[in-house]
């Protein structure tokens, strides 16, 4: 007899809608809502300030313009 009323119990809530959504509200909202304090660009804020000190910038201008000047003698117009 116990053994019919817990497989009935089992079953009645496996299919009963009110059980699903009592579980779904038994959910931790707080845990999926954190907020966290994170610095998306703080890497990339570092590495471009470590290209300009470094001076690998100047190094970077005077390629670009080198290379521009250098094409524009080298290319057939």
């Amino acid at each position: 007899m116990l053994l019919e009323l817990i497989r009935m119990g089992i079953e009645t809530t496996l299919w009963d809608p009110s059980h699903l959504l009592s579980s779904m509200a038994a959910i931790e909202w707080s845990l999926l809502a954190q907020q966290f304090d994170t610095d998306v660009f703080a890497a990339t804020r570092t590495a471009f300030g470590n290209f300009v000190e470094s001076g690998q910038v100047w190094a970077l201008l005077i390629g670009v313009v080198l290379g521009y000047v250098l094409r524009g003698i080298t290319t057939y117009s």
